[in-house]
């Protein structure tokens, strides 16, 4: 093990020093108002969140994946039903469709952003009589790019999905904000995402006022009105303690995405001087076999929630194994497509997903977070240039 201070994927303990005293103000409140649970903070945080997303209405929940689960629900999505869905993505994308009793499609993705590939997508939607919806994913920060998927989804009546539990205050590159071109976007506070709560939480926005008023009702047990329910929902509330602690969170939000931003950029110009590739090139064609991801143009913006490269899949576990000898964390997101997953192994196509198979053997994430030094992403650097020249 190496001398040198351990850098991890994430400081939330530097995060929440910096802001504790906030923090335990806004606790003081809650504590003092003796209402635990939904309230008047949490409703401050929804008309935030709605603000950030330029969304008419949010909703507040326990979980982004509560959230994806209110969402599929609201929409009257379930058995004998189908979504699109990519297959490079966290667990929830797609067991969320399946607890409704719906089947998952699952989509291959674009290699240079990661997210689901919109020609793909419209390919598979066009033999399959029963889908209902198409829910994308926001991988790292970036939002998913709807192209021709957009116009083919209203042209069918689709609503769209949009898992955004990794893009939060992200912008894409038409300049409209994160889930601004979903019929609803579905978010994550989890205390490791961009804006992360002290456990587990998560939101959705819409322009749809109606739907919201659903989401509202199922998300207490289906309550139209006290004592009185018509269908059975969910015990997902979010607590005023967690709302708090989010809306102080939001007022930094900005400032850390810039950081953020910083250091990625940091990290590109890094390796790019030491021999690595960008955007669609091999990663045989640098001096380095390591890729970074192409930058975006504006007006869209990347927040970074992971910062990650392509590496040979053949030198991976060496190169992660020599990083974590130097003290340096490192994680794969994800090991194997979620068609590859056994308990979605029902849902899984005939024909491979080569870009989602690829991608699950070469990706990996180094630490990214606003209070990371810039001389650490330089022995991050360091560590990774003078391992894979030898491997």
């Amino acid at each position: 093990m190496s001398d040198h201070k351990r850098i991890p994927m994430l400081d939330l303990v530097a995060q929440h020093a910096e802001i504790e005293e906030e923090l335990l103000d806004g606790f003081a409140e809650v504590l003092a108002s003796g209402r635990f649970v939904l309230g008047s903070q949490v409703e401050t945080f929804e008309t935030e969140l709605a603000k950030l997303c330029d969304a008419r209405q949010a909703v507040s929940c326990n979980s982004g994946t509560d959230a994806l689960w209110l969402a599929l629900r609201a929409l009257g999505i379930g058995v004998g039903d189908a979504v699109l869905c990519p297959a490079y993505s966290f667990f929830a994308t797609a067991a969320t469709i399946a607890r409704v009793g719906a089947t998952p499609i699952f989509v291959d993705i674009d290699p240079l952003t990661l997210n689901m590939d919109p020609e793909d997508a419209i390919r598979r939607a066009e033999s399959i009589p029963n889908l209902r919806a198409v829910m994308t994913a926001d991988l790292f920060g970036q939002i998913c790019e709807l192209g021709p998927l957009e116009a083919y989804c209203a042209e069918h009546n689709l609503p769209i999905i949009e898992d955004a539990a990794q893009s939060i205050g992200a912008i894409d590159l038409g300049g409209k904000p994160v889930g601004e071109r979903a019929h609803v976007a579905c978010f994550s506070f989890y205390p490791t995402k961009n804006l992360g709560a002290l456990g587990d939480a998560g939101g959705l926005v819409t322009g749809d006022s109606a739907l919201s008023e659903r989401i509202a009702k199922l998300r207490i047990h289906g309550e139209d009105e006290p004592g009185l329910y018509h269908e059975l929902g969910v015990n997902s509330r979010m607590d005023a303690l967690q709302a708090v602690a989010l809306s102080i969170k939001l007022r930094h939000l900005e400032r850390w995405t810039r950081a953020r931003r910083e250091r990625a950029l940091h990290y590109d110009a890094l390796f790019a001087s030491r021999g690595a590739v960008s955007g669609d090139a091999s990663l045989s064609d640098g001096n380095l076999s390591l890729r970074t991801s192409p930058p975006l143009p504006e007006p869209g913006r990347h927040t970074y929630h992971r910062y990650i490269v392509r590496v040979p899949k053949d030198k991976r576990a060496a190169l992660i194994a020599a990083l974590d000898q130097q003290g340096i964390a490192s994680e794969i997101y994800y090991p194997r497509g979620l068609h590859q997953q056994p308990a979605l192994a029902d849902f899984a196509p005939r024909e491979g997903l080569p870009q989602t198979e690829r991608a699950t053997c070469e990706t990996l994430a180094l630490p990214l977070y606003p209070e990371l030094e810039f001389d650490d992403i330089e022995r991050v650097v360091d560590t990774i240039s003078e391992t894979l020249k030898i491997l």
